[in-house]
Formats: structure tokens, sequence, C-alpha cells
């Protein structure tokens, strides 16, 4: 019988831990901009293939007008997420992304993270890492949608939800990440977390959202430090415990020193 999962993990480095903890932000970055090439489109080429398996090959050219129609602004509605794992002090995870294990791994308390999520308009998912979509309700409905005339209506909610369940699907080689997403849907991000920022880099410059943790937490009546289960050093940081702990105290948030880690994990930098 599997654990409930009570933390969640949030790899990065110091500066985007300053950010979390001592700003009270999260950043959700754009979907369509991570490391899976397929972000989002992958959930969209599975429901065709299995709406297919539901159809007459006299109907593909229907289904095949019907995605084309409805999908056609499909590149502007990324959703926007911040990650987190159910793994802690993961080899692969510190390295890809905290600076091949330079950086902290912060867990979360996932009871309210999920509160907050929901609170703030970006509600916690786990991700699903099926390879079939066969089983899902919303296959029969497009099969229903492509042999009988429906009211353009039916049809736009349909397809809102397909786009609003996309970032919950990802592509079964990424299965090891065990990922959970605060997710903000491209309907409601404005307006429920404000104008995008910019992260500019020498060679980039990256949109993203900000979702205020503390301001959600003090909303909700709870204490912020909760949010925190624990801060872990990463395998080859630099920062001490000490160093860290004098930050926090530094920066008003000395409930978090008894909470600090030394990562475990045997990582070689290369």
């Amino acid at each position: 019988m599997p654990q409930d999962i009570t933390r969640l993990y949030h790899y990065t480095d110091f500066n985007a831990m300053r950010g979390i903890i001592t700003n009270g932000e999260i950043w959700l970055w754009n979907l369509r901009r991570m490391n899976d090439s397929q972000e989002m489109q992958y959930f969209i080429l599975e429901l065709q293939r299995a709406v297919k398996k539901l159809l007459e090959p006299e109907e593909f050219a229907r289904l095949e007008a019907l995605f084309g129609e409805n999908m056609k602004d499909f590149d502007k509605l990324s959703s926007f997420a911040a990650s987190f794992s159910e793994y802690a002090d993961d080899a692969a995870q510190w390295s890809r992304y905290a600076k091949n294990g330079m950086g902290v791994c912060i867990a979360f308390n996932k009871e309210l993270l999920s509160r907050i999520g929901e609170t703030g308009h970006a509600p916690l998912c786990k991700v699903n890492y099926s390879r079939s979509c066969d089983d899902l309700g919303i296959v029969q409905e497009l099969a229903e949608l492509v042999r009988s005339p429906s009211s353009q209506e039916r049809i736009t909610e349909t397809f809102n939800r397909l786009v609003s369940s996309s970032p919950l699907f990802k592509h079964p080689s990424f299965i090891s990440e065990k990922e959970y997403r605060l997710v903000s849907l491209p309907s409601e991000r404005e307006l429920h977390l404000g104008a995008p920022r910019f992260f500019v880099e020498e060679t980039n410059i990256k949109k993203y959202y900000v979702l205020n943790l503390r301001a959600v937490c003090s909303q909700l009546g709870r204490d912020y430090a909760e949010l925190f289960e624990e801060i872990r050093i990463g395998p080859q940081a630099r920062v001490t415990a000490e160093v860290l702990s004098d930050y926090f105290v530094a920066t008003g948030m000395q409930e978090l020193c008894g909470k600090i880690r030394l990562s475990e994990c045997p990582l070689r930098r290369f």
C-alpha cells in the first residue's frame, strides 16, 4: 500500500530560493518552453489517436478538420506552471534543476501548498504519465462531436477542457520525475496573477507569472514558515548550513534554521 505523500520537493538554485522563501513568491514558467519538447502537445496527439480508434476511416477527415479549426490558436494557449517532485534528494533532479547539485531542494508541506494553489487560482495537480488516453471520457465525447452535428458552444466547451487538461499529461519517459504542478490556465492567468513579468538573460528573455505564496498564506490564516518542511543543501553546493542559517536569521525566517539538512546524494560533478 503506497504511503500518502505529505511533502513535495522543488529543486532550484539559491537565488530562486531567495525569491521563494524571502520574497514569498514562486514563479510560474511557460510550459511550452520546458525541457519536454512535446509539452501540452503530447496529450493532444494521444487524444486524436484514441478517438480514431472509435471512428470509421471515412470519418478521419472530419476529425482532422475538427481539431484543425478548434486548435488553430493552440500556440497562444500555453499554461504556466511551477514544478515539484515526490522525490527527495534525487540525483537526476539535483543535476537537471539545481545547477548540477550546487543548488538547493525545498520541501513543501503538500497540504498547505495545495490550499495555496486552490486559493491563488493555480491548482496543484499530479502529472499523469500514461501512454494511452483510451479510457478518458473526453475521447468518447470527441468521437460524438465528429459523428453528429453539435452546437459551437458544446464544441468550444469540450476543447476548453481539452486544453485545460493538457498540462497534466507528459510522455512516459519523464515518469522518473514524479511531478506535481501548480498550474495557471490560459483563460484565467492575468485575471488572477496579474500582468506577466520578464526574466532577462544574456541570450534570452523569458516570460513568467508570480504566485504570491506569503500573501495567500496570510489570506488562509496560516503561518508562512509552516509551508516549508525542510531546506536541503545540494551535494555540490558551496553554501554551508551555518551560512544558510545566518541568512534565514537575517531575513526574518529564523524558524527555518532547524529545518536545514545536507544532501546525502553522492553526486559527482563532471
